[in-house]
């Protein structure tokens, strides 16, 4: 390499390159690490979220995690219980592992989450199943006792129509029955007056 090739890398313009690349890199570098939290943070979430539809412990191979301990588990809210060889427990939320342990450790549980969901599903189905037989069979009773009462109803009013002509013929023989007139009203029932207007005076007739 040429002494000018040399000045030319190692002059106050190639310093400043080489800074300015280093600062591309590391503010780069900072947005992975932001990704990485973010998608670390979605992710325990949605494990969070399908190990509370099961509501269960799930075992974790030492292996997962990368580093040697006696047992590890996810349990509820998404954390990770570590039991180490001495028999010390740790607990961690899963977001804040590293994201290759993460993304092991979501690999490792899966399998038996999607078993247990469908498990639950299977379970869930046959109560819906037993659910709609019940309600079909309401449901025919209730159009029985609908029509029963509907038979009853028209019954009654049958009998009621029997009974009208009979009410009827009674009552018409009750009004052809003889009634007595009334007594003619003799004189001496007749208006009288027998008081008097004020005191008695001769009244002389008038001469025309």
């Amino acid at each position: 390499m040429s002494s000018a090739q040399q000045d030319k890398e190692n002059g106050p313009n190639g310093f400043a390159d080489s800074l300015r690349d280093i600062q591309g890199e590391y503010m780069m570098l900072g947005e992975l690490y932001e990704k990485q939290k973010s998608y670390g943070q979605k992710l325990s979430e949605l494990m969070k979220a399908m190990q509370f539809e099961v509501d269960t412990v799930i075992p974790i191979r030492p292996e997962a995690l990368g580093r040697p301990c006696r047992a590890a588990y996810l349990v509820s809210e998404g954390v990770v219980v570590v039991f180490d060889q001495n028999g010390g427990m740790t607990s961690k939320p899963l977001y804040t592992l590293q994201s290759d342990a993460i993304i092991s450790i979501i690999q490792e549980c899966t399998p038996e989450l999607q078993r247990l969901l469908a498990e639950k599903r299977k379970n869930e189905s046959n109560k819906v199943r037993s659910m709609e037989r019940v309600l079909k069979e309401l449901k025919k009773a209730q159009a029985t006792f609908k029509q029963t009462k509907r038979d009853d109803i028209l019954g009654e009013d049958e009998d009621e129509e029997e009974a009208t002509p009979a009410i009827e013929q009674k009552g018409q023989k009750d009004t052809t029955e003889v009634v007595a007139p009334a007594p003619a009203r003799t004189q001496r029932d007749s208006f009288a007056f027998r008081g008097s207007f004020g005191e008695k005076k001769d009244v002389s007739s008038v001469s025309t």
